[in-house]
């Protein structure tokens, strides 16, 4: 099994795998919502199991194949080793299994397996991040660590009833915070690559450079808003949250407004700072008192946001580190179309109410959609050799 180009590279199993939650779960999600499915006996209801699943099933297996990748290519340290994803992945897949039997067996073994998911990834990244003399990725270990750290609590928190978050919820939409502020940290290393490329194609000086203090900033009020949103500080949360959107549109300071802008690989990335800025703003305003209701910002985040960064970091990073230049079809700014209309599609859901179930449709839909697509274009690509002869997670071998 070890010798399976599966396991040669750990973003490849976890891209793969996450990409189909996030194709299957949501029409499962919607599926009980309409009385054609019967919900789990999940703790907290289905709309946590429905978060559960999605943050911790799609949004974990992206994080851990994106660290997995990044983490030896940013330190300089060497890869890990099969044995190492091919566990973690055994880890995560059963911990999805035991949460689809968890009326069977209980909710220890989902509490447990993730557990042990999220400490053991913590323990290998932070050997290697802290192996590293210079010490270049401190932020991005403090980001990890906040997840994974984050992940335990409430794994363990749904074991012993509630005790830690006042509900299962709480839990999840703080590991959804802390995961927002790897986009801000860490795609501007991709946005830079990917503009500064595409500047140069066009004859132009490749000057774009991705701000560390306007980064930080970003990254700090995230993680300020989401520890007011856990202590239930609505008013403070609430201008954290217009200063949160606030700075991720201050980002777009930093890019080239010219027609690269254009390019279907500039503009997806583009689109992260206005989906952070909108989706904070909409939070912000609505803990204020404004009219909105909190779901409208949540989702945006979620499904905007979250949903389009991760769907970036499978098109740019999951291709170079199989070997294979970016993909220029068709169908790419087609699914990033649809990622964006689920976002704005499901936050005019929220705002129309529980009777609004055609638009959670329609939004499920084009989620599911852009993520099937994907797996159809460019997941086949990750179960196979590197047609170079490489191997590992280098990017394409140069042409000889």
């Amino acid at each position: 099994m070890l010798r399976w180009p599966l396991w040669q590279c750990g973003l490849r199993p976890f891209f793969l795998a996450g990409a189909a939650v996030a194709a299957l779960y949501v029409p499962a999600w919607l599926a009980v919502l309409g009385g054609r499915l019967r919900a789990p006996a999940f703790p907290g209801g289905v709309t946590a199991w429905h978060a559960h699943e999605l943050i911790l099933g799609f949004g974990l297996a992206s994080v851990i194949g994106f660290s997995l990748t990044a983490v030896p290519e940013f330190t300089s340290a060497r890869g890990f080793g099969r044995r190492i994803s091919l566990g973690l992945f055994a880890l995560w897949l059963g911990a999805r299994a035991a949460a689809a039997a968890i009326v069977l067996i209980g909710v220890w073994p989902l509490a447990l397996l993730q557990t042990a998911l999220c400490l053991w990834l913590l323990l290998v990244l932070t050997r290697a991040i802290w192996q590293d003399p210079a010490r270049r990725q401190l932020d991005l270990w403090a980001a990890l660590a906040a997840v994974l750290l984050a992940a335990t609590l409430c794994s363990l928190d749904l074991a012993i009833g509630g005790v830690l978050f006042a509900d299962p919820l709480a839990g999840l939409r703080l590991i959804l915070h802390l995961m927002l502020p790897l986009i801000v940290l860490k795609l501007a290393r991709i946005s830079m690559r990917v503009v500064n490329r595409c500047l140069e194609e066009a004859g132009a000086e490749p000057d774009y450079l991705a701000r560390p203090p306007r980064r930080h900033i970003a990254a700090l009020l995230i993680v300020l808003h989401a520890l007011a949103v856990l202590a239930g500080a609505q008013g403070v949360a609430g201008w954290l949250g217009l200063g949160a959107g606030a700075a991720s549109l201050g980002l777009l300071g930093d890019w080239p407004h010219t027609r690269v802008l254009a390019r279907r690989w500039v503009a997806l990335l583009y689109t992260l700072p206005w989906l952070l800025g909108l989706g904070y703003l909409l939070d912000g305003a609505a803990r204020l008192g404004a009219s909105i209701p909190p779901s409208a910002g949540l989702h945006v985040l979620a499904v905007g946001a979250l949903g389009q960064g991760v769907f970036v970091v499978f098109c740019i990073a999951g291709r170079m580190h199989i070997g294979l230049s970016p993909d220029e079809g068709r169908w790419l700014p087609l699914a990033a179309l649809m990622l964006l209309g689920a976002a704005l599609v499901r936050a005019l859901a929220g705002m129309a109410g529980l009777h609004a179930l055609p638009l959670w449709w329609c939004a499920g839909f084009l989620w599911s959609s852009g993520f099937a697509l994907w797996l159809w274009r460019g997941g086949v690509d990750l179960a196979r050799r590197r047609g170079d002869g490489a191997w590992g997670c280098v990017g394409p071998r140069a042409p000889e």
